[in-house]
C-alpha cells in the first residue's frame, strides 16, 4: 500500500511570501529541554531551543525525519527565536512568515524527493476513543518532553505529527477520521528508561484509547541544497 504522507508547495527558498516584521535569533541555553512553541498572537510569536532541522520541519508542516542533508550543526545548535508577525497570527501565515525567515536568516535552499519507508497508523481502539475535546482559546500549544507530551487545542493529525516528530522518529499517519481540536496530557515509560511502565503504544491506548498500527508508505522528504548559521539581529 502506498501512501503520500506530507504534499510539500514550493522550496526554491525565496522570501516572496509573508514575512516577520522584526524577528531576533539567539542562540539557545545549554541543557534545555526543547522546542517550546509558544501560542502565537498579533503582537508575539515565539521558539525555545530549537534547531535549525526542526524549524526547517516546523515551517514545512513535515517530520523532522523527513529532513535529511545539510551540515552536522543543523540538528544539534539550538536556538530561541522571537518575531512579531505582519498582520493576522494565523498557523498557516506564521508557517509562511518562519519559511521567509529560514530563507532570509539561514539563507536556506532545499528541495524534495519521494522515498517509500515504514510509517505507523494511529487508529481508534475497539472500545472507542478517550478524547478531551479542548476549551482552550487562541492557536495550539505543545511541549514536552521524555515520556510525556502534553497539548493544547490540538487536531489528532497534530497529534500523530508530534508522535512522529517528538517520541517515535518515524511518520505517523491520522486514520482516525475524528475531527475536531483537544487536549491532550500523555504519560509513558521511554525505551531507554530502566523502570517498568507502559511503553508509548500502551499508554495511547489507555489513555487516549488510540493505537498504532505498522503499514507502509511513501514519504516526501526535504533535502537541504544550502544552509548558513543565522544573521545577526
Amino acid at each position: 500500500m502506498s501512501i503520500a504522507l506530507v504534499p510539500l508547495g514550493a522550496q526554491n527558498g525565496t522570501t516572496a511570501g509573508p514575512q516577520f516584521e522584526v524577528a531576533s535569533i539567539r542562540p539557545g541555553a545549554p541543557g534545555a529541554r526543547g522546542p517550546t512553541i509558544y501560542n502565537p498572537s498579533r503582537e508575539r510569536f515565539a521558539i525555545d531551543s530549537i534547531t535549525t532541522k526542526a524549524l526547517i520541519a516546523y515551517a514545512y508542516d513535515v517530520r523532522e525525519f523527513q529532513v535529511s542533508g545539510g551540515p552536522n550543526w543543523v540538528g544539534s545548535e539550538e536556538y530561541n527565536i522571537v518575531a512579531k508577525p505582519q498582520g493576522e497570527a494565523s498557523n498557516e501565515k506564521i508557517l509562511a512568515m518562519t519559511r521567509s525567515l529560514l530563507a532570509e536568516r539561514f539563507n536556506l535552499t532545499l528541495h524534495h524527493e519521494s522515498k517509500e519507508m515504514p510509517v505507523l497508523a494511529l487508529t481508534v481502539v475497539k472500545e472507542g476513543p478517550r478524547l478531551h475535546p479542548s476549551e482552550a482559546t487562541g492557536g495550539p500549544e505543545i511541549r514536552g518532553g521524555r515520556g510525556r507530551l502534553v497539548a493544547r487545542k490540538v487536531t489528532l493529525g497534530m497529534l500523530a505529527a508530534q508522535l512522529a516528530g517528538r517520541v517515535l522518529g518515524r511518520a505517523v499517519l491520522d486514520w482516525t477520521e475524528i475531527a475536531g481540536e483537544f487536549d491532550v496530557d500523555l504519560e509513558w515509560t521511554p525505551d531507554e528508561s530502566p523502570d517498568p511502565g507502559s511503553s508509548i503504544f500502551t499508554a495511547l491506548q489507555e489513555q487516549l484509547g488510540l493505537k498504532l498500527e505498522t503499514q507502509k508508505g511513501v514519504v516526501d522528504v526535504l533535502v537541504i541544497d544550502h544552509v548558513e548559521r543565522p544573521s545577526a539581529n
